[in-house]
């Protein structure tokens, strides 16, 4: 749940039977006002959170980067932990060692890229399209490495994707992928004096390709991991349509323009800061600093937008066996989280992250309630064990594509 976020905390996992719609169609966007509702709550404070932070970043940097997988561990563990439900908590049970598994075989993969690189552009592509065609296989078994690894009440979630659905499902990501690195490249490096109509004509095509596709790549995303998830033998049911994602994305991009308008104000208000700290002999650190918060800051509009609406869209059409779930997040308040949280961390030149962090999932997590259909104990059944790997989850996490919990 931090980072990159992560309301995906309800997993999933293999079908041990036959599943049936118990309500099939689109979810009812109403709640009924007799329903009993079981808000979720989230515990974990700024304070706790960046002790753990401090001594994950500098055992981390102290180990050249190998202590990153029990980091991990440790940090999934204090969010999963302090995020309850009906007085009852969620747990994360992955292993550090499994994971730096996955972490290494990413690295062996990014080796064999750049020595197939140095010796020719052919065979770096060629080792670069195998890579992307992995991406919709990598991604199923991130998501089986994370449910399998989480659990409520002491009961595991699991998740039943298959390679086969997963290509089916995600085929287009890997395209997108390729349509975003031809993109780079035919922008990027193609030099000044040979880029003509041809050329700009090009990337028009691809920006507009890849732009126009992003919402259904989305859209199937979201529906195999939501319709492939369980909750022990419990189904979770995936409702929303494509119509939905394609709305929240096209309404997001009025929002650039907002966005633009942040971006040009904060340049203006800290030009003298970064000229002075620029002239420093870590000039080069506080210019690469500068330039992720003024990208942020462009993205600040946008953003807020994004990750409210979508979290509500997932949520509220998602069902678990008769269970409802329902998503109030509003824009207004995340655009306040952000905007702080950004100001407050550029000030203390990163040491607030941790509770800038903290701030924002305690709201996304407080913005979900649970709408029972009966009682959660009856869904409290025998673990069921898988032999899932972390690989999965470690590539995942390279190629992350999440963009609302």
């Amino acid at each position: 749940m931090a980072s990159a976020t992560t309301l995906e905390l309800l997993p999933t996992a293999e079908p041990v039977h036959v599943r049936t719609r118990i309500r099939p169609g689109e979810l009812q966007q109403q709640e009924q006002q007799s329903a009993p509702r079981l808000a979720f709550q989230f515990t974990g404070t700024g304070s706790e959170y960046f002790r753990i932070w401090v001594v994950n970043l500098l055992l981390t940097i102290l180990s050249c980067g190998i202590y990153s997988a029990w980091a991990k561990v440790r940090r999934l563990r204090y969010v999963y932990r302090n995020t309850r439900v009906d007085g009852a908590i969620f747990d994360y049970h992955g292993k550090p060692s499994a994971i730096l598994k996955g972490r290494l075989l990413v690295v062996v993969f990014l080796i064999v890229y750049k020595v197939a690189s140095e010796l020719s552009a052919l065979a770096g592509a060629g080792v670069a399209l195998v890579l992307i065609a992995l991406v919709p296989w990598l991604l199923a078994r991130s998501f089986r490495f994370r449910l399998l690894n989480s659990s409520y009440r002491g009961l595991r979630f699991r998740f039943g994707g298959t390679a086969g659905g997963a290509y089916r499902m995600l085929g287009l990501i890997p395209v997108l992928a390729g349509l975003a690195a031809f993109f780079v490249w035919n922008v990027a490096f193609t030099p000044a004096e040979r880029i003509g109509k041809g050329t700009l004509l090009i990337g028009g095509l691809l920006l507009v390709t890849m732009l126009v596709t992003i919402p259904l790549a989305h859209f199937l995303l979201k529906r195999f991991q939501h319709d492939n998830a369980y909750f022990g033998n419990a189904p979770f049911f995936f409702h929303a349509k494509k119509a939905g994602f394609v709305k929240v994305y096209a309404q997001s991009v009025g929002f650039l323009v907002l966005g633009s308008v942040s971006a040009g104000v904060f340049g203006f208000l800290t030009n003298k800061l970064f000229t002075a700290l620029q002239a420093t002999m870590f000039g080069w650190l506080f210019a690469l600093f500068y330039g992720v918060v003024s990208a942020y800051a462009f993205y600040l509009f946008v953003r807020p937008f994004l990750e409210s609406r979508l979290q509500n869209l997932v949520w509220n059409h998602t069902e678990l066996a008769g269970h409802r779930f329902a998503s109030r997040a509003s824009a207004r308040r995340l655009l306040w989280l952000h905007a702080t949280n950004l100001a407050f961390t550029t000030l203390s030149l990163g040491l607030y992250k941790p509770f800038a962090t903290m701030r924002l999932m305690k709201y996304k997590v407080e913005s979900l309630v649970l709408l029972p259909d009966g009682k959660l104990e009856d869904f409290m059944r025998a673990d069921v064990g898988d032999n899932a790997g972390a690989m999965g989850q470690e590539a995942g996490d390279l190629f992350d594509l999440e963009i609302a919990l």
